[in-house]
């Protein structure tokens, strides 16, 4: 039996034609930016939950502070991208200027290097005055992925204090912001923004005195988030 053989003026088939390419080519950068789309709008409702988390977490804290009788401290740690409540003494004081809170940490650290380290370590522990909350629905508040701390201010600091991006742990920037039992809460801003695009992000504003607690949905620094009202230390003894 002779084998089939392919018929007169036909070419067998193999492979795609151009045009096939670019259909394929299309229909993948389409789903491309669909995808991209889904996630940008996926990561900027993640940080806007966190943002009005943060800004409801202030209130309520404004609110406790005074009702219980206690000062409450808020760390963030900017490089390890979380940050946690503490409660502690109502006569807390804060600094009211970088110079005086530079130089009460370089006053510590030379006293501190006096001592042995179980000194060092018993000197530490008697001047703890705060202790994390363990009301709160968890004690430690992490960043969703994709999502970092622009910066965050107080009055004790020069300027907005960013992540360093170091990997040494010594290095790692920490940034408290406190509401005292007499309503007083300190200045802050907080800038929570993307990791690729620290332009693109939510900004949370405590104002002084009042209390009173702004979610901007845009990145500003402390200039022009108290561009209204000015924040101004508390009169220390």
């Amino acid at each position: 039996m002779n084998p089939r053989r392919p018929r007169p003026g036909r070419r067998a088939r193999s492979g795609f034609t151009i045009l096939e390419v670019l259909v394929v080519v299309a229909i993948l950068v389409a789903l491309v930016a669909v995808v991209g789309a889904t996630l940008s709008n996926v990561l900027a409702l993640e940080q806007r939950r966190l943002a009005r988390d943060l800004a409801l977490t202030y209130e309520r804290l404004h609110d406790e502070a005074i009702l219980r009788n206690v000062t409450f401290r808020v760390t963030y740690h900017l490089d390890e991208g979380y940050y946690e409540v503490a409660v502690g003494d109502p006569d807390t004081l804060i600094f009211d200027d970088p110079d005086a809170r530079e130089q009460a940490e370089e006053d510590q650290k030379e006293k501190l290097e006096r001592y042995s380290e179980e000194e060092a370590a018993a000197a530490a522990a008697s001047e703890v005055r705060f202790e994390t909350v363990t009301t709160f629905e968890t004690r430690r508040i992490e960043l969703p992925s994709g999502t970092a701390f622009g910066g965050v201010y107080t009055p004790q600091y020069d300027d907005i204090v960013r992540p360093t991006g170091s990997a040494d742990p010594e290095d790692f920037a920490v940034v408290h912001s406190y509401l005292f039992p007499s309503g007083f809460s300190e200045p802050t801003v907080v800038q929570i923004v993307e990791i690729d695009d620290p332009e693109e992000g939510f900004t949370v504003v405590v104002e002084p005195l009042s209390g009173r607690v702004r979610l901007l949905p845009t990145v500003v620094d402390q200039h022009d988030a108290f561009e209204e009202s000015p924040p101004s230390p508390p009169d220390l003894p």
